[in-house]
C-alpha cells in the first residue's frame, strides 16, 4: 500500500461532486501546494542543520587533528627527555666510577707518602744525608695529592650539578606525561563527539533523502491530481439531464454489495502513521463482476496512480462512490449507470498483491461508513 494512497483519494476524490467540482479541486490543489511548500521548507531547514553540522564535523576534525600534532610533539619531546636522562644517568656513572677511582689513588699516595715520609725523617735522623732530595720528594707528593684533591672536588661538583639536571628533566618529564594524558583524554572526548556528530549526521542525509522521495512523491501527486480534474473538467461540461433516479440519502442501508467477498480492511482501521482507511477493501477472485451501487453518471473511469483501473460515480446531491484495483473497466467516462449495472472486474491493479476491490462512499467530499449504506454488510 502506497504511503500517500489515501492522501490522493483525499486530495482529488472528493473534488469529483459534479455540482461543485472547480471550486472544491481548486481548494484541493492548493491544499497540496501549501503541503509541498511546507516540506521544502522542513528541507530548507533539514539542509540548513546538515551544513552546520558538517560545519561542526569539520571544526571537530580539525581539533582532532590538532590535538594529534600536540601529542606526537609531546611524544617526542617526551622521548628526548628520556634520551637525556638516560645520557645523564650514564655520565654519572662513569663520573662516579672516575670518583671513585681518583679517591683510591689518593689514598694510596696519601699512604705512600706517609710511609716514605717516616721512612725520610727516620733516614735523616740517622745518616742525615740527602736531605735536598728527600725535601723535593715530599713536595712532590704534596703537589699530586692537592691537585687530585681538586680533581675530586670537581667531580663532586659536576656530580651535584648532573643531580640538579636530573631531577630538572625528570620533573619536565612528569609534566610532560602529564600533558600527553591530558591530550590523549582531550582526544577521545573529541573522537566521541565526532563519532556522535557524524551518526547525527547520517540520520540527517536519510531524512532529506526520505523528504526528497516524499516531495517527489507529492509533486507527482499534484501533476496527477491536475490531469484528472482536467479529465473531470471536460466529463461534466454540458453534462444532459438525467432521468430522476431515487436520491441517494433515501438509500442508506439498502445498498447491495458492489462485490461478494470477505471485507479485509473496514472503514476507519489504522492504515499507516495517522492515516486510517476510507473506505473497505474487500476480497474477492479475479475477474469477479463489479456492480455499481446506485444510479449515476460516471465521472472517471482510467487508470489512477496508486488505484489503478479506477471508476467513480458521481450519484448527485454532493454523492460519489469509487471502485477501484480493477483488472477491467467496461464502462467509460460520461456514461449513465443503474443500480446494478457491471461497470468493472475485481482485480489487483495499482500495485496491490492480491486482488480486491477497494470501494468508498463520500458526501460533499467527506468519507462516508459504508457498512451505514450496505444492507448486506
Amino acid at each position: 500500500m502506497c504511503r500517500f494512497w489515501i492522501a490522493i483519494l483525499s486530495l482529488s476524490l472528493t473534488s469529483i461532486s459534479v455540482a461543485n467540482a472547480t471550486t472544491v479541486t481548486q481548494e484541493q490543489l492548493h491544499q497540496l501546494t501549501l503541503r509541498i511548500q511546507q516540506l521544502q521548507t522542513q528541507m530548507h531547514n533539514t539542509r540548513t542543520q546538515y551544513g552546520r553540522l558538517q560545519r561542526q564535523l569539520q571544526n571537530s576534525e580539525e581539533d582532532i587533528g590538532e590535538i594529534a600534532r600536540r601529542l606526537e610533539t609531546l611524544h617526542s619531546a617526551r622521548i628526548d627527555k628520556e634520551n637525556t636522562l638516560a645520557d645523564l644517568d650514564n655520565q654519572q656513572i662513569t663520573l662516579q666510577t672516575q670518583l671513585k677511582t681518583q679517591r683510591q689513588v689518593l689514598a694510596q699516595q696519601v699512604r705512600a707518602a706517609y710511609i716514605m715520609g717516616q721512612q725520610d725523617y727516620l733516614k735523616l735522623w740517622l745518616n742525615q744525608e740527602y736531605p735536598v732530595t728527600i725535601g723535593r720528594v715530599l713536595t712532590y707528593y704534596d703537589y699530586f695529592n692537592r691537585a687530585r684533591s681538586r680533581q675530586i672536588a670537581s667531580i663532586k661538583t659536576i656530580l651535584q650539578r648532573l643531580n640538579q639536571l636530573h631531577d630538572t628533566i625528570e620533573l619536565e618529564t612528569t609534566d610532560l606525561n602529564q600533558l600527553v594524558k591530558n591530550h590523549t583524554h582531550k582526544k577521545a572526548e573529541l573522537e566521541i563527539n565526532y563519532q556522535e556528530r557524524h551518526k547525527i549526521l547520517g540520520e540527517l542525509a536519510k531524512t532529506l533523502e526520505s523528504q526528497s522521495k516524499q516531495l517527489k512523491r507529492l509533486q507527482e501527486d499534484k501533476r496527477h491530481l491536475e490531469t484528472l480534474l482536467g479529465t473531470l473538467g471536460e466529463a461534466i461540461k454540458n453534462i444532459p439531464q438525467s432521468p430522476e433516479p431515487m436520491p441517494f440519502a433515501k438509500l442508506k442501508g439498502q445498498l447491495a454489495m458492489p462485490v461478494k467477498g470477505r471485507v479485509l480492511k473496514q472503514f476507519g482501521e489504522q492504515l499507516v502513521s495517522h492515516l486510517k482507511w476510507q473506505g473497505m477493501l474487500i476480497a474477492a477472485k479475479k475477474g469477479e463482476k463489479v456492480q455499481v451501487v446506485a444510479s449515476g453518471r460516471v465521472v472517471f473511469a482510467q487508470w489512477f496512480r496508486n488505484l489503478g483501473l479506477l471508476v467513480i460515480v458521481d450519484h448527485a446531491k454532493g454523492y460519489m462512490s469509487l471502485y477501484a484495483h480493477n483488472q477491467s473497466l467496461y464502462t467509460k467516462t460520461g456514461d449513465w449507470v443503474k443500480a446494478h449495472d457491471i461497470i468493472a472486474s475485481v482485480g489487483n491493479s495499482g500495485g496491490r498483491k492480491i486482488s480486491a476491490l477497494y470501494f468508498e462512499i463520500r458526501h460533499q467530499g467527506e468519507p462516508q461508513a459504508p457498512r451505514k449504506w450496505l444492507r448486506d454488510f
